[in-house]
């Protein structure tokens, strides 16, 4: 009994892929956990290299149908630029955190999304429209403080030389004498 119990066990342990996670993912690698949103994305990059965003730095600002458009104009506007769009109409519901997931891999930093009841008669279901536009503003680099060269000169002045007197090279309270060995009288 003991085997059989552990011969339906086994394949559960040896048979289970690793999947990528947010530690081991590259730019466009898909995570695998935001389910069907990837089939109804549509790209607007134009083929542009995305930078890698992580989940935390995605920011989502939900808006009401009326003003969807206008505030995604503003942003453009201001610099953003449009990465994606996902526009779904289903009966449950398109989860925003989800579409974070999805923006945090697509290279956007900012999600403007909006939900609303479909105008579809006699459908049985309660069916909801879904608008996600997924934006970016490209980050100028910082520009490095260039630090100043070290200085040559010296803060305080140095003192002046003591004068030579006309027994060495060195003066006469020199220890040691041109010949390097340690001239008499000196300790």
């Amino acid at each position: 009994m003991k085997s059989f119990v552990l011969l339906m066990v086994a394949p559960a342990f040896f048979g289970c892929a690793l999947t990528p996670n947010v530690n081991t993912r590259k730019p466009g690698q898909p995570w695998n956990y935001y389910g069907d949103l990837v089939n109804v994305y549509r790209d607007q990059t134009r083929g542009a290299k995305v930078e890698l965003i992580w989940l935390d730095q995605v920011q989502f600002e939900r808006v009401d149908q009326r003003d969807f458009q206008k505030k995604v104009q503003n942003y453009l506007r201001q610099g953003y630029r449009k990465i994606g769009i996902v526009s779904v109409r289903s009966q449950y519901f398109v989860d925003p955190y989800e579409l974070k997931k999805l923006a945090a891999d697509k290279g956007a930093r900012l999600v403007v999304g909006c939900w609303f009841a479909a105008r579809e008669k006699g459908a049985k279901p309660r069916m909801l429209d879904y608008w996600y536009q997924l934006l970016d503003k490209p980050v100028a680099p910082a520009e490095r403080a260039v630090s100043p060269p070290p200085a040559l000169v010296p803060a305080a002045p140095l003192a002046p030389l003591a004068p030579t007197g006309p027994y060495s090279p060195y003066g006469p309270n020199a220890p040691y004498g041109p010949s390097g060995l340690r001239q008499p009288g000196s300790y």
